[in-house]
């Protein structure tokens, strides 16, 4: 009898240090605001006002409501395999019905249609789906959808968290409110991305990313190609302080310009700094579309600083502002000084500022104020586009 005990703990045992070689997390965000949000239009004097009011949004304007799997396996010899899903649980009171577009312009739009880098979500939306391979001395290699390298270096320089309210460089126009001041220059998530992350050295860590699509068919007038390709640098080196540069750039062919094809390219430089009290924080971004032929089509770079603190140790606060400028090199021609406010030469701006308090460690309250604006210049100095968001809400995290 007691062998045979002995035996069952042996095998027990054995089952158990099986089982935990490989392992799947279940985690996920509920988060559910109420919110409004105005938007004016200004033109030639005469302004348009648009009020949208939304009661419990599953979208929530802290963050975006989510559900997610993760898993690892260790492979032995310090490799591990991996993998995540994720998906947005969007209107989850009504079923979702709309398309949540994470992009800056209507192009980039249509960008993410062609190429699948947009996030596009109508109830139990894609966030992330990837499988991975990872070598402790070698870094690791994700292939799927992901989130973008210029995302997590912005991040790095962003003290409202990249939530979904008006008023910062991050902001495009979810939690279901429209948003025409967006100036976001990158696409959160990349379709059919391969990514490589090498092992942090010296404080310094390094990923690289890339996409691409080729389609070519006899029924079309042209070839399409999309492509992306990216890199992001991240030092930790020096306690409290975390900063990041990212670079991307995107060509995309098959868009009604005659001149060629378009090439965007993107920088970020954020960072932050824990003084314990008090963390600031800090990015630049600038993102210019450019034609095959040189000409420059846009350029849009932004400033945006912000603070984050604990006032106690359940209530924390934040606020952030930006500024900064588009400029167009389609303004220089005469006939085309009346290009439109949504792409032509314009002054950016807009402050976020908000408060969190913490039930518990997966539960908090907030509330958030935001507000933005393009004003344009040239042929569009009396126009504007401004839009103010106000919200409360609950957050559970699981």
């Amino acid at each position: 009898m007691k062998k045979s005990l002995f035996a069952v703990a042996v095998a027990t045992a054995f089952a158990g240090a099986a089982q935990a070689q490989s392992s799947v997390t279940v985690y996920g965000t509920l988060d559910a605001s109420i919110g409004q949000a105005t938007q004016k239009n200004t033109t030639a004097g005469a302004t348009v006002t648009t009020t949208q009011r939304t009661t419990a949004n599953g979208d929530g304007a802290l963050s975006t409501s989510l559900f997610g799997l993760r898993g690892t396996e260790d492979l032995g010899g310090g490799m591990s395999a991996s993998f995540g899903l994720e998906f947005d649980l969007i209107d989850i009171g009504s079923g979702g019905t709309g398309a949540n577009v994470d992009s800056a312009t209507a192009a980039d739009a249509a960008i993410g249609a062609s190429t699948g880098n947009s996030n596009t979500a109508g109830g139990f939306g894609a966030r992330q789906s990837w499988l991975g391979i990872r070598d402790k001395s070698l870094g690791e290699l994700r292939i799927g959808r992901q989130f973008s390298v210029m995302h997590a270096a912005y991040m790095n320089g962003a003290a409202g968290a990249g939530n979904n309210v008006a008023g910062a460089v991050y902001s495009s126009g979810t939690n279901g409110f429209v948003n025409s001041a967006a100036v976001r220059p990158y696409d959160v998530f990349i379709n059919r991305a391969i990514t490589y992350m090498a092992p942090t050295t010296a404080g310094v860590s390094i990923a690289l990313q890339a996409s691409s699509q080729y389609v070519s068919s006899a029924e079309t007038a042209a070839a399409t190609a999309n492509s992306f390709v990216g890199g992001s640098l991240t030092y930790t080196g020096v306690k409290n302080l975390t900063a990041s540069y990212a670079y991307a750039r995107v060509g995309i062919n098959g868009t009604a310009v005659t001149s060629g094809d378009n090439n965007t390219a993107t920088h970020i430089l954020a960072a932050n700094y824990n003084f314990g009290p008090v963390q600031p924080f800090a990015n630049w971004s600038q993102r210019s579309i450019d034609r095959a032929n040189g000409d420059n089509q846009a350029k849009t770079s932004a400033v945006e600083i912000g603070l984050r603190a604990p006032i106690t140790p359940t209530l924390g606060v934040w606020a952030s502002a930006f500024q900064g400028a588009r400029t167009t090199g389609l303004n220089n021609t005469t006939t085309n000084t009346t290009t439109a406010l949504a792409s032509g030469s314009a002054d950016l701006k807009g402050y976020q500022i908000g408060a969190t308090y913490g039930f518990s460690k997966r539960t908090t309250a907030y509330a958030i104020y935001g507000t933005q604006e393009i004003k344009g210049k040239n042929a569009q100095t009396n126009n504007k586009i401004a839009t103010d968001h106000v919200a409360i809400g609950l957050r559970h995290t699981f």
